[in-house]
Protein backbone atom coordinates (compact mmCIF):
# COMPACT_ATOMS: atom_id res chain seq x y z
CA UNK A 1 0.00 0.00 0.00
CA UNK A 2 1.19 3.28 -1.62
CA UNK A 3 2.34 5.82 1.94
CA UNK A 4 4.83 8.68 2.22
CA UNK A 5 8.02 8.90 3.64
CA UNK A 6 6.11 9.80 6.83
CA UNK A 7 4.34 6.18 6.87
CA UNK A 8 1.19 7.97 6.16
CA UNK A 9 -1.45 6.37 3.35
CA UNK A 10 -1.22 8.74 0.36
CA UNK A 11 -4.03 10.41 -1.48
CA UNK A 12 -3.57 8.32 -4.51
CA UNK A 13 -3.60 4.92 -2.63
CA UNK A 14 -7.34 6.20 -1.59
CA UNK A 15 -8.44 7.02 -5.35
CA UNK A 16 -7.01 3.61 -6.34
CA UNK A 17 -8.71 1.59 -3.66
CA UNK A 18 -12.12 3.32 -4.01
CA UNK A 19 -12.01 3.50 -7.97
CA UNK A 20 -11.95 7.13 -8.31
CA UNK A 21 -10.46 10.24 -9.22
CA UNK A 22 -7.52 12.36 -6.94
CA UNK A 23 -10.13 15.02 -7.42
CA UNK A 24 -12.89 12.99 -6.11
CA UNK A 25 -10.97 12.33 -3.23
CA UNK A 26 -9.97 15.67 -2.45
CA UNK A 27 -13.48 16.75 -2.17
CA UNK A 28 -14.39 14.29 0.32
CA UNK A 29 -10.98 14.75 2.59
CA UNK A 30 -12.28 18.83 2.20
CA UNK A 31 -15.53 18.15 3.20
CA UNK A 32 -16.71 20.02 -0.24
CA UNK A 33 -19.86 19.09 -2.28
CA UNK A 34 -19.89 17.47 -5.85
CA UNK A 35 -19.60 13.69 -4.93
CA UNK A 36 -22.29 11.17 -4.79
CA UNK A 37 -23.32 10.43 -1.35
CA UNK A 38 -22.26 6.42 -2.16
CA UNK A 39 -19.41 7.44 -3.39
CA UNK A 40 -18.83 9.56 -0.71
CA UNK A 41 -19.61 6.89 1.97
CA UNK A 42 -16.80 4.32 -0.06
CA UNK A 43 -14.34 6.70 0.19
CA UNK A 44 -14.88 7.81 4.16
CA UNK A 45 -15.29 4.35 5.02
CA UNK A 46 -11.83 3.39 2.81
CA UNK A 47 -9.87 6.67 4.71
CA UNK A 48 -11.05 4.73 8.20
CA UNK A 49 -10.65 1.29 7.68
CA UNK A 50 -6.81 2.76 6.14
CA UNK A 51 -6.45 4.69 9.18
CA UNK A 52 -6.14 7.92 6.66
CA UNK A 53 -6.36 11.18 9.08
CA UNK A 54 -5.92 14.82 7.91
CA UNK A 55 -7.01 17.93 9.04
CA UNK A 56 -10.08 20.00 7.27
CA UNK A 57 -8.27 21.90 4.66
CA UNK A 58 -9.94 25.00 5.38
CA UNK A 59 -8.87 28.35 5.54
CA UNK A 60 -9.44 28.12 9.17
CA UNK A 61 -11.56 26.05 11.92
CA UNK A 62 -14.89 27.18 12.41
CA UNK A 63 -14.89 28.95 16.48
CA UNK A 64 -18.12 26.70 17.33
CA UNK A 65 -18.59 23.81 19.20
CA UNK A 66 -21.12 21.20 17.64
CA UNK A 67 -24.06 19.96 20.30
CA UNK A 68 -25.02 16.78 18.52
CA UNK A 69 -28.87 15.48 19.78
CA UNK A 70 -31.71 13.28 19.11
CA UNK A 71 -34.19 15.89 19.37
CA UNK A 72 -34.54 18.82 22.05
CA UNK A 73 -37.12 17.28 24.79
CA UNK A 74 -37.59 17.48 28.87
CA UNK A 75 -35.29 15.41 29.87
CA UNK A 76 -32.43 17.49 30.07
CA UNK A 77 -30.85 18.48 26.57
CA UNK A 78 -32.37 22.39 26.78
CA UNK A 79 -30.70 22.45 30.39
CA UNK A 80 -27.39 21.40 28.09
CA UNK A 81 -28.15 23.65 25.26
CA UNK A 82 -29.05 26.52 27.67
CA UNK A 83 -25.80 26.43 29.77
CA UNK A 84 -23.40 25.06 26.79
CA UNK A 85 -24.27 28.28 25.05
CA UNK A 86 -23.85 30.69 28.34
CA UNK A 87 -20.48 29.00 29.06
CA UNK A 88 -19.59 28.95 25.00
CA UNK A 89 -20.15 32.53 24.22
CA UNK A 90 -18.38 33.60 27.75
CA UNK A 91 -14.83 32.50 25.74
CA UNK A 92 -16.23 34.27 21.81
CA UNK A 93 -17.42 30.91 21.09
CA UNK A 94 -20.37 29.70 19.55
CA UNK A 95 -22.73 26.92 19.72
CA UNK A 96 -24.78 24.64 16.48
CA UNK A 97 -27.32 22.40 17.49
CA UNK A 98 -27.81 19.31 15.70
CA UNK A 99 -31.07 17.19 15.93
CA UNK A 100 -30.66 14.22 14.47
CA UNK A 101 -34.19 12.64 14.79
CA UNK A 102 -35.49 9.40 16.08
CA UNK A 103 -34.61 5.81 14.34
CA UNK A 104 -31.67 5.07 12.64
CA UNK A 105 -29.29 7.85 11.44
CA UNK A 106 -27.55 8.62 8.02
CA UNK A 107 -24.33 9.73 7.75
CA UNK A 108 -25.41 13.40 6.82
CA UNK A 109 -25.74 14.97 9.72
CA UNK A 110 -22.23 14.09 10.65
CA UNK A 111 -21.15 14.83 6.90
CA UNK A 112 -22.78 18.33 7.82
CA UNK A 113 -20.25 18.72 10.96
CA UNK A 114 -17.83 17.92 8.89
CA UNK A 115 -18.16 20.64 6.33
CA UNK A 116 -18.50 23.18 8.97
CA UNK A 117 -15.41 21.89 10.21
CA UNK A 118 -15.91 23.06 14.27
CA UNK A 119 -13.59 23.03 17.34
CA UNK A 120 -15.76 19.73 18.87
CA UNK A 121 -19.04 17.96 19.01
CA UNK A 122 -21.01 16.99 21.90
CA UNK A 123 -22.51 14.07 21.72
CA UNK A 124 -25.97 13.87 23.58
CA UNK A 125 -26.77 10.17 21.68
CA UNK A 126 -28.31 6.89 23.58
CA UNK A 127 -25.23 5.56 21.22
CA UNK A 128 -22.65 7.00 19.20
CA UNK A 129 -21.75 3.99 16.03
CA UNK A 130 -17.80 3.37 15.40
CA UNK A 131 -18.48 4.53 11.81
CA UNK A 132 -19.89 8.06 13.04
CA UNK A 133 -16.90 8.12 15.74
CA UNK A 134 -14.66 7.02 12.64
CA UNK A 135 -15.67 10.27 10.03
CA UNK A 136 -14.87 12.54 13.06
CA UNK A 137 -11.77 11.24 13.90
CA UNK A 138 -11.09 11.11 10.32
CA UNK A 139 -11.21 14.67 10.11
CA UNK A 140 -9.12 15.29 13.89
CA UNK A 141 -12.33 16.80 15.39
CA UNK A 142 -12.19 16.05 18.82
CA UNK A 143 -15.61 14.83 19.91
CA UNK A 144 -17.10 14.15 24.00
CA UNK A 145 -20.06 11.54 24.61
CA UNK A 146 -22.08 12.37 27.22
CA UNK A 147 -23.45 9.44 29.41
CA UNK A 148 -21.19 7.04 27.55
CA UNK A 149 -22.12 3.44 27.23
CA UNK A 150 -19.40 1.35 28.68
CA UNK A 151 -15.75 2.13 28.34
CA UNK A 152 -15.14 5.34 26.69
CA UNK A 153 -14.03 4.10 22.85
CA UNK A 154 -10.12 5.18 21.74
CA UNK A 155 -9.69 8.44 21.10
CA UNK A 156 -13.06 9.73 22.45
CA UNK A 157 -13.77 11.48 25.73
CA UNK A 158 -16.58 10.80 28.00
CA UNK A 159 -18.19 13.08 30.37
CA UNK A 160 -21.02 11.39 32.77
CA UNK A 161 -22.60 11.19 35.73
CA UNK A 162 -22.97 8.37 38.63
CA UNK A 163 -26.30 6.86 37.96
CA UNK A 164 -25.88 4.23 40.17
CA UNK A 165 -25.18 5.96 43.22
CA UNK A 166 -28.13 8.13 42.42
CA UNK A 167 -30.64 5.06 42.18
CA UNK A 168 -29.13 4.17 45.18
CA UNK A 169 -29.49 7.21 47.53
CA UNK A 170 -33.31 7.59 45.69
CA UNK A 171 -34.58 4.27 47.08
CA UNK A 172 -32.86 4.53 50.54
CA UNK A 173 -34.65 8.19 50.58
CA UNK A 174 -38.06 6.31 50.36
CA UNK A 175 -37.03 3.43 52.75
CA UNK A 176 -35.96 6.03 55.30
CA UNK A 177 -39.26 7.06 55.02
CA UNK A 178 -40.39 3.66 55.64
CA UNK A 179 -41.58 2.35 52.78
CA UNK A 180 -41.26 -1.24 51.78
CA UNK A 181 -43.14 -1.48 48.82
CA UNK A 182 -41.76 0.42 46.32
CA UNK A 183 -41.94 0.34 42.36
CA UNK A 184 -39.78 1.47 40.29
CA UNK A 185 -39.95 2.60 36.61
CA UNK A 186 -36.67 1.74 34.75
CA UNK A 187 -35.73 3.61 31.35
CA UNK A 188 -35.40 2.20 28.16
CA UNK A 189 -33.33 -0.78 27.87
CA UNK A 190 -30.60 0.23 25.61
CA UNK A 191 -29.89 2.85 27.86
CA UNK A 192 -26.81 1.87 30.36
CA UNK A 193 -27.65 4.96 32.70
CA UNK A 194 -31.12 3.05 32.79
CA UNK A 195 -29.90 0.05 33.96
CA UNK A 196 -27.36 1.61 36.51
CA UNK A 197 -30.44 3.75 38.14
CA UNK A 198 -31.96 0.31 38.07
CA UNK A 199 -28.99 -1.34 39.71
CA UNK A 200 -28.71 1.17 42.50
CA UNK A 201 -32.36 0.64 43.16
CA UNK A 202 -32.12 -3.02 43.69
CA UNK A 203 -28.92 -2.64 46.21
CA UNK A 204 -30.99 -0.35 48.12
CA UNK A 205 -33.49 -3.11 48.71
CA UNK A 206 -31.57 -5.79 48.98
CA UNK A 207 -29.58 -3.92 51.69
CA UNK A 208 -32.80 -3.09 53.77
CA UNK A 209 -33.54 -6.48 53.59
CA UNK A 210 -36.55 -6.28 51.08
CA UNK A 211 -38.16 -9.02 49.14
CA UNK A 212 -38.78 -7.58 45.97
CA UNK A 213 -41.96 -8.41 43.97
CA UNK A 214 -41.03 -8.94 40.43
CA UNK A 215 -43.99 -7.01 39.11
CA UNK A 216 -42.71 -3.88 41.05
CA UNK A 217 -40.49 -3.26 38.42
CA UNK A 218 -41.51 -2.02 34.92
CA UNK A 219 -40.33 -0.06 31.79
CA UNK A 220 -40.63 3.30 30.52
CA UNK A 221 -39.24 5.44 27.91
CA UNK A 222 -37.14 8.71 28.35
CA UNK A 223 -38.98 10.46 26.01
CA UNK A 224 -42.33 12.04 25.87
CA UNK A 225 -44.44 9.03 24.52
CA UNK A 226 -47.37 6.93 26.76
CA UNK A 227 -44.58 3.95 27.55
CA UNK A 228 -43.55 5.92 31.08
CA UNK A 229 -47.57 6.14 31.89
CA UNK A 230 -48.50 2.91 31.12
CA UNK A 231 -45.26 1.84 33.19
CA UNK A 232 -46.77 3.72 35.64
CA UNK A 233 -50.20 2.36 35.30
CA UNK A 234 -49.35 -0.86 35.40
CA UNK A 235 -47.69 -0.52 38.91
CA UNK A 236 -50.72 1.33 40.39
CA UNK A 237 -52.91 -1.15 39.00
CA UNK A 238 -51.86 -3.63 41.19
CA UNK A 239 -54.37 -5.53 43.89
CA UNK A 240 -53.85 -3.59 46.80
CA UNK A 241 -51.94 -5.73 48.80
CA UNK A 242 -49.08 -5.61 46.05
CA UNK A 243 -50.00 -2.10 44.97
CA UNK A 244 -46.38 0.38 45.25
CA UNK A 245 -46.63 2.59 48.41
CA UNK A 246 -43.74 4.67 46.31
CA UNK A 247 -42.38 4.77 42.99
CA UNK A 248 -39.14 6.09 41.84
CA UNK A 249 -39.07 7.20 38.11
CA UNK A 250 -35.63 6.96 36.39
CA UNK A 251 -36.74 10.27 34.48
CA UNK A 252 -38.85 13.35 35.45
CA UNK A 253 -40.95 13.26 32.20
CA UNK A 254 -42.40 9.60 33.73
CA UNK A 255 -42.66 11.25 37.18
CA UNK A 256 -45.04 13.35 35.70
CA UNK A 257 -46.95 10.88 34.41
CA UNK A 258 -46.96 9.28 37.86
CA UNK A 259 -49.23 12.38 38.79
CA UNK A 260 -51.34 12.45 36.00
CA UNK A 261 -52.30 8.21 36.64
CA UNK A 262 -52.22 9.01 40.45
CA UNK A 263 -54.54 11.33 39.73
CA UNK A 264 -57.44 9.05 37.58
CA UNK A 265 -57.06 6.79 40.35
CA UNK A 266 -57.51 8.93 42.96
CA UNK A 267 -54.54 8.35 44.41
CA UNK A 268 -53.02 12.11 46.24
CA UNK A 269 -49.58 12.95 46.66
CA UNK A 270 -47.91 12.76 48.69
CA UNK A 271 -50.64 11.26 51.44
CA UNK A 272 -51.12 7.94 49.05
CA UNK A 273 -48.24 7.65 47.32
CA UNK A 274 -44.69 9.32 46.99
CA UNK A 275 -42.95 9.91 43.80
CA UNK A 276 -39.25 10.06 43.17
CA UNK A 277 -37.50 11.69 40.27
CA UNK A 278 -34.49 11.70 37.89
CA UNK A 279 -32.94 14.91 36.27
CA UNK A 280 -33.85 17.48 38.21
CA UNK A 281 -35.47 19.70 35.35
CA UNK A 282 -38.54 21.48 34.56
CA UNK A 283 -41.12 21.30 35.56
CA UNK A 284 -40.35 19.24 38.63
CA UNK A 285 -40.07 21.95 40.84
CA UNK A 286 -43.17 23.55 39.47
CA UNK A 287 -45.46 20.63 40.19
CA UNK A 288 -48.14 20.20 42.93
CA UNK A 289 -46.77 19.02 45.09
CA UNK A 290 -42.77 19.75 43.50
CA UNK A 291 -41.04 16.56 42.60
CA UNK A 292 -38.14 14.77 44.64
CA UNK A 293 -35.70 13.80 42.48
CA UNK A 294 -31.82 12.84 41.41
CA UNK A 295 -30.09 16.16 40.58
CA UNK A 296 -28.42 15.65 36.95
CA UNK A 297 -25.51 18.42 36.82
CA UNK A 298 -26.07 19.22 33.07
CA UNK A 299 -24.32 22.58 33.53
CA UNK A 300 -21.53 20.89 34.74
CA UNK A 301 -21.34 18.58 32.31
CA UNK A 302 -21.58 20.95 28.91
CA UNK A 303 -18.67 23.10 30.78
CA UNK A 304 -16.48 19.98 31.13
CA UNK A 305 -17.01 18.74 27.65
CA UNK A 306 -16.29 22.37 26.43
CA UNK A 307 -13.16 22.00 28.57
CA UNK A 308 -11.68 18.82 27.42
CA UNK A 309 -12.57 20.04 23.45
CA UNK A 310 -10.26 22.62 24.06
CA UNK A 311 -7.81 20.60 26.11
CA UNK A 312 -7.39 18.10 22.83
CA UNK A 313 -7.41 20.82 20.75
CA UNK A 314 -4.18 22.08 23.09
CA UNK A 315 -3.02 18.59 22.81
CA UNK A 316 -3.47 18.77 26.64
CA UNK A 317 -6.24 16.37 27.66
CA UNK A 318 -5.73 14.89 30.94
CA UNK A 319 -8.85 13.23 31.87
CA UNK A 320 -10.26 11.07 29.16
CA UNK A 321 -12.92 10.40 31.16
CA UNK A 322 -15.33 12.91 33.76
CA UNK A 323 -18.35 11.30 36.01
CA UNK A 324 -20.11 13.68 38.19
CA UNK A 325 -21.81 13.00 41.18
CA UNK A 326 -25.45 13.38 41.31
CA UNK A 327 -27.57 14.54 44.87
CA UNK A 328 -31.33 13.81 45.95
CA UNK A 329 -33.12 16.94 45.75
CA UNK A 330 -35.86 16.55 48.17
CA UNK A 331 -39.54 18.28 47.75
CA UNK A 332 -42.89 17.78 48.75
CA UNK A 333 -43.87 14.51 46.80
CA UNK A 334 -42.49 12.20 49.17
CA UNK A 335 -43.81 11.43 52.54
CA UNK A 336 -44.45 9.10 54.98
CA UNK A 337 -46.57 5.84 54.02
CA UNK A 338 -50.20 5.75 55.60
CA UNK A 339 -50.56 3.78 58.37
Amino acid sequence: MARNAEGKIKVGEIARLAGVSIATVSKVVNGRAGVAADTRERIERIMAETGYSKPLVSTKTSQTIELVLTEVAANGTMAMINEATRYAQSMSIGVTVTQTGRGERSDECFQSILARNPLGAILVLSTVAERERALLQSRDIPFVIIDPVGEVPAGALGVGIDNWTGGLVATEHLIALGHRRIGIVVGPSWAESSQARYSGYLAAMLKAGIDIDPAWATHGDYDMSDRGYQAVCELLDLPAERRPTAIFCCNDITAVSAYRAAGERGLTLPRDLSVVGFDNVYPSQCLYPALTTVDQPFGLMARKAIDMILDARNGSVEERHAVFPTRLVVRESTAKPRA
